[in-house]
């Protein structure tokens, strides 16, 4: 057995058989740069991406205390319409926009968001990592919190192969931290959760539904958003780096 990649702890990796990955902000990023003119096209904020990046940070810090806002807006309805109107919506109002705009920047972000996902930023080499990872034995499920068109979404961003299984919250009724949503991949690959690892960007979600589903699991936060918070938390730099490290900690 060779050592894992650097900085990730090879007692993370050793003996994964299934690597789950949230979508957004771990094989899928916010396009920052996207979202501020869609905000300025909208609402007339002018915003710039880095306090964007700021404040979706401090949206992920106020979903574990339950006090995302929550607008009442005409698509609301829609599968994960929901979860993602809290947090792009209070993105928005961190960043300037008044609360009484955020129901029709929310209603014109989502028709931007369905022809093309807000998150849609692909990392360099995740294909290939993962790809190397899954030709040793592992299998690779996406497990996330979205809208029903995350099959589509991978398609059209040529990343959908390199997937065994894509679990998407607004397709199968439940989404994290429900352990169920875990379950759907543990079932389907005959792997218990002490065989997986799931990586993901939300605390309140991806750490707090890993626990819940009993498998190992570690942040990515590149932005340093949980800086000083949840030091018992792995963190890690990203799927790719991670994928390398499996692949690297398996029997040759």
């Amino acid at each position: 057995m060779t050592a894992a990649a650097p900085d990730v702890a090879a007692e993370l990796v050793t003996g994964v058989d299934l690597l789950c990955l949230d979508a957004g902000n771990t094989v899928i990023f916010l396009d920052h740069a996207r979202l501020a003119d869609i905000v300025r096209e909208s609402t007339g904020v002018v915003v710039s991406a880095d306090v964007l990046v700021r404040v979706e940070g401090e949206a992920k810090r106020l979903a574990e205390s339950g006090e995302l806002h929550d607008a009442a807006w005409s698509e609301r309805e829609r599968p994960g319409a929901i979860a993602w109107g809290r947090m792009v919506g209070t993105i928005a109002l961190r960043a300037g926009v008044a609360a009484d705009a955020v129901p029709a920047l929310l209603a014109h972000a989502w028709r931007e968001h369905e022809r093309r996902n807000l998150w849609s930023k692909v990392p360099e080499g995740l294909g290939a990592a993962l790809d190397a990872m899954r030709a040793l034995g592992p299998k690779v499920a996406i497990i996330s919190n979205s809208e029903g068109m995350l099959d589509r979404l991978f398609r059209e961003l040529g990343v959908l192969e390199h997937f065994d299984l894509v679990v998407d919250s607004g397709q199968v009724g439940f989404e994290k931290p429900d352990p169920r949503i875990f379950g759907v991949a543990f079932e389907r690959f005959g792997v218990g959760p002490d065989r997986a690892l799931h990586l993901g960007d939300i605390f309140a979600t991806d750490v707090l539904g890993a626990r819940a589903a009993g498998c190992r699991h570690a942040l990515i936060d590149p932005f340093g958003h949980y800086a000083g918070r949840h030091p018992d938390v792995p963190r890690v730099p990203g799927a790719v780096e991670v994928a390398r490290a499996i692949a690297s900690a398996r029997p040759r």
